[in-house]
């Protein structure tokens, strides 16, 4: 990727960081402005999920040995990114999920393959330095060392939000989906997947095995793969076969990608589905 133009009218590089902009010394990527409502739906649910949460993290008589709260983010990114229509300064997840205050996660755990990133990353995030942990490497390569990180009896939340269907692997869904706790929020890259069938032929190494997913003909394939990695999600223990994943589209309404959410409890899947309801902008669905 890269070479598109940042608000600022300098090109992305790679690692779709603006190649002039800085805040702080440090890089900031170029985002879309629908990773605000993106940050919208991750905001809420961490808010509407506090109650569960704290559980894990105050010892009480039914967890005398809290399991303790993790978030995940494997493409972590800068930290701040720079809306590229706007130039708009906002934080990246990692910096929204350190900053939930109302019941804050015990462990946060991050994950980038670009150096300036990783660096970026742990000096925007020095206060919460105590409960960070910062992995540099490819994600698909480090899935294992990042996995044992996560605290095994508790409850953790993972965010898989890379830039594109590149960095989208099965084997990134599949290791944290054994940990018994674990929600995951998945970005699947509709979008590029249809503009770009002839580069990414093989969806089975996104949504895992299957009979049924053989060669890729047409854009409709990319809706099968789709139902496919739902039905993937369900044989590791993920229900929600009722929760809909949304649609984030541009401002020509046309969709880029969808956001997948999934958990193995029953409470989760409905408060994911009652914040679906309303997006970011306060409008309500009439599903």
């Amino acid at each position: 990727m890269g070479g598109e133009k940042c608000h600022c009218g300098q090109p992305r590089l790679a690692n779709e960081n603006c190649s002039k902009c800085q805040e702080d010394g440090r890089p900031l990527q170029c985002v879309g402005p629908w990773a605000k409502e993106k940050h919208d739906y991750l905001e809420r649910y961490m808010g509407a999920t506090w109650a569960a949460r704290i559980k894990y993290l105050t010892p009480s008589a039914d967890f005398p040995k809290p399991g303790g709260a993790a978030y995940i983010d494997l493409f972590a990114g800068p930290g701040r990114s720079k809306v590229d229509t706007t130039g708009e300064v906002i934080d990246g997840s990692p910096v929204v999920a350190a900053q939930h205050q109302k019941c804050p996660f015990s462990k946060l755990i991050f994950c980038d393959i670009d150096p300036d990133n990783v660096r970026a990353l742990d000096h925007r995030l020095s206060a919460h330095r105590d409960r960070v942990k910062i992995i540099e490497g490819d994600c698909v390569a480090s899935i294992d060392e990042i996995a044992n990180e996560i605290p095994p009896h508790g409850l953790n939340f993972a965010l898989i939000d890379p830039f594109g269907p590149n960095g989208l692997r099965w084997s990134v869904l599949e290791r944290p989906a054994r940990f018994p706790r674990m929600d995951l929020l998945i970005h699947f890259p509709t979008g590029s997947l249809k503009r770009n069938l002839h580069n990414h032929p093989d969806f089975n190494r996104i949504v895992g095995n299957s009979k049924s997913l053989g060669e890729v003909l047409g854009s409709h394939d990319v809706a099968n793969a789709m139902k496919q990695l739902r039905e993937n999600l369900a044989r590791l223990g993920y229900t929600g076969q009722q929760v809909r994943c949304i649609d984030i589209r541009n401002s020509k309404q046309v969709i880029l990608y969808h956001l997948f959410f999934a958990s193995k409890k029953e409470l989760a899947d409905n408060i994911w589905s009652s914040i679906a309801k309303t997006n970011a902008h306060g409008q309500r669905s009439l599903f």
